[in-house]
């Protein structure tokens, strides 16, 4: 008998056997698949990068990998307009962007996911005047249950091209993506530590005046690792190659690792380590390109729960969380980040008609979280919190639909594209209600 091998998530907390895997090389072998699969009376799921917490891309029927998916399609330098395959790493984007002068408006400090996951599960970055990833998407070609393909954007099948923005794959295949890019612009950073409270007490006036805000603390902490990022037409004056390696390679992520280890290993070691890590916190002021100072190597592994709230609501928000951190019988010394963005008008994008405001937290990978990741939700939803779609939580269809206006909308776009269910699984039962196969 021929044993099925294990598929598994970048953070390894899901582990899954599916009955099929296939990696389709073009859009053709990706439709035979998905047809194939239909004929079977098999469910399909799709899998970028791995990057989500969630069982999203979990199945035990038909596993789609859409790795080799990563072509570029076409590049409108007049426009800005840019169409890739859905397989293509934000970090490959990038870079393709750059060559053509071009870059993202925005975007999140991870650059590993695909782009179809990272539109798919309502990813953003930072900043008020600008939204996140689905609300950059100006066309897609999706693959239904038939397998055959088609192109939607705003006046092609519009409706089904206002909910796929931000799906979960939950209205079919994404297999390429057309992006609405800005012209490539420099990002003068400072990061530098500074009192919680005073960071909380200017909150809105940081992000009202700063292009793209946001912070990290250490649960239970009295200070911020703040990072204040304005666009300019400076000169770039990068970090040198020396302090790049000893502070983001060598302190944010050899070092952390191993300060992370020592702390799960000994728990009583955690007041020690935390000070250890704010210790280290120093002031660094460089000028690069945006995405070299959006993003930062992710080599730790963690898991991780993140909440949407209304963005006035984070300063009280946040001290609640510190407050319920400092309770806790196993102190947490992986950070919390704080962003904020513009709202938007897709129908399950976490910012759906409002600015909003975040609170990621993480635990280092193997660390028991479910009492702190709770807690977390329950902060969060007394502050009309919408958890993140790729990211831990417990929340169902039942305590979803009313935290989304449009909710009803998305669920008439699921069921007129995919009626039977095709492209859920048991995750998206939960949280989006069940389709019968």
């Amino acid at each position: 008998m021929v044993r099925r091998p294990h598929i598994s998530n970048w953070a390894r907390n899901q582990r899954f056997q599916p009955q099929e895997i296939a990696r389709p090389a073009s859009e053709d072998e990706l439709g035979a698949v998905v047809a194939s699969a239909t004929a079977e009376n098999q469910r399909v799921r799709v899998m970028g990068a791995g990057h989500s917490f969630t069982a999203a891309a979990v199945t035990n029927d038909t596993h789609v990998t859409i790795h080799d998916l990563d072509q570029i399609h076409h590049v409108d330098t007049g426009s800005g307009k840019v169409t890739v395959g859905a397989g293509i790493t934000v970090r490959a984007l990038n870079r393709l962007l750059d060559g053509h002068g071009l870059a993202l408006a925005n975007m999140g400090d991870i650059d590993k996911q695909s782009i179809a996951g990272a539109i798919s599960t309502s990813t953003h970055g930072t900043g008020l005047a600008f939204t996140g990833f689905g609300a950059q998407v100006v066309g897609l070609r999706i693959v239904d249950p038939s397998g055959a393909a088609r192109d939607i954007d705003a006046n092609n099948d519009p409706e089904v091209f206002a909910n796929a923005r931000v799906s979960l794959g939950a209205l079919g295949v994404i297999s390429r993506v057309t992006l609405q890019t800005v012209p490539s612009f420099r990002i003068h950073a400072i990061e530098q530590p500074e009192p919680l409270d005073e960071v909380l007490d200017g909150w809105r006036e940081r992000i009202d005046t700063t292009d793209h805000f946001e912070f990290f603390m250490l649960p239970g902490s009295q200070n911020a690792m703040t990072k204040t990022n304005r666009r300019t037409d400076e000169p770039p004056a990068p970090l040198s190659r020396f302090g790049y390696v000893r502070d983001k390679i060598l302190a944010e992520n050899i070092g952390f690792d191993l300060l992370c280890r020592v702390a799960r290993r000994w728990p009583g070691s955690v007041p020690k380590v935390s000070k250890v890590i704010d210790a280290a916190s120093g002031r660094r002021e460089y000028t690069d390109r945006s995405f070299d100072v959006f993003t930062t190597p992710r080599m730790v592994k963690f898991y991780e729960t993140e909440w949407s709230l209304p963005v006035d609501a984070i300063p009280d928000a946040v001290r609640e969380v510190n407050a319920m951190a400092r309770s806790l019988a196993a102190p947490i010394i992986f950070p919390i980040e704080v962003r904020a963005t513009a709202g938007d008008d897709i129908p399950l994008s976490t910012a759906h008609g409002r600015e909003s405001g975040y609170i990621a937290a993480h635990v280092y990978q193997g660390t028991p979280h479910d009492e702190y990741f709770a807690n977390i939700a329950a902060i969060a939803r007394a502050h009309g919190g919408r958890p993140h779609w790729g990211k831990l939580h417990n929340e169902t269809a039942e305590t979803l639909a009313g935290l989304y206006p449009e909710w009803d909308r998305f669920q008439a776009a699921r069921a007129a594209a995919d009626p039977e269910g095709r492209f859920s699984n048991t995750y998206l039962d939960t949280v989006l209600g069940s389709q019968s196969l």
